[in-house]
């Protein structure tokens, strides 16, 4: 029950934030998971999305930094990645994958044509919704956990254009998905993480220039990453 209500809030949170789920005229698609056994070890299905998820980060990274001869040779792996997924899901899922290839396309011209701004933002689009593919799956990892990885990239990204709407916008919406992630922690013990993030969180409530905005938004995605780790013990 715990692991449906939690994947109903991300799922909600994600069409929320993100037009790349939304239906052209029709509203928004509610994602429909089936409940899946506790305890499974990680099947064919999970893997190639986790494989989408780190290869969309490594391009986001890569763009960033402009290192485009290694983008290009991620964007191979990530488009095998995405093949592999459409193999193996089932119609239920057809409405993310569709949207799912187009991003992809648009991430492949703009690795193609060395468009910084938008491989970055192509990158991430795909992350948010590999989320959503991941939200079906009993993993260890809380889908909560990998919307605030996306959350910090695209404060990263919004920090650059200083759009101070959208990315306080988007930390309200952040502290959404940090309350509900903070009972998960609790049940862990993580105390120290909870401290750290939740420092966070207020750094990013009083940011006022994009520089602020901008450290704060790589300091989301360091502590992510022990996050992730609370759960991978």
């Amino acid at each position: 029950m715990m692991h449906r209500a939690a994947l109903q809030f991300t799922v909600g949170f994600i069409l929320m934030i993100s037009p790349v789920v939304c239906q052209a005229g029709g509203g928004n698609k509610e994602f429909s998971a089936p409940s899946a056994t506790k305890g499974t070890r990680p099947d064919a299905n999970q893997m190639a999305v986790e494989n989408l998820l780190r290869h969309a980060g490594d391009i986001f990274d890569l763009a960033r930094a402009g290192r485009w001869d290694k983008a290009e040779k991620r964007l191979v792996d990530l488009r095998k990645a995405e093949n592999s997924l459409r193999l193996i899901m089932n119609e239920e899922n057809s409405f993310y994958l569709q949207r799912l290839g187009k991003k992809v396309e648009d991430l492949g011209r703009a690795v193609a044509v060395r468009n910084r701004k938008d491989a970055m933002h192509y990158a991430n689009r795909i992350t948010l919704i590999d989320v959503a593919l991941m939200g079906q799956f009993k993993l260890r990892v809380p889908t909560d956990v990998m919307v605030l990885d996306y959350c910090g990239r695209e404060l990263e990204i919004l920090a650059e254009e200083k759009d101070f709407e959208k990315m306080s916008g988007l930390v309200l919406r952040m502290h959404l998905v940090w309350q509900n992630l903070m009972p998960q922690l609790i049940d862990k013990g993580a105390t120290r993480e909870i401290k750290k993030f939740s420092e966070i969180m207020k750094r990013l409530e009083v940011a006022k220039t994009p520089e602020e905005f901008g450290q704060s938004s790589r300091q989301v995605l360091d502590e992510v990453d022990n996050l992730e780790k609370v759960f991978m013990k």
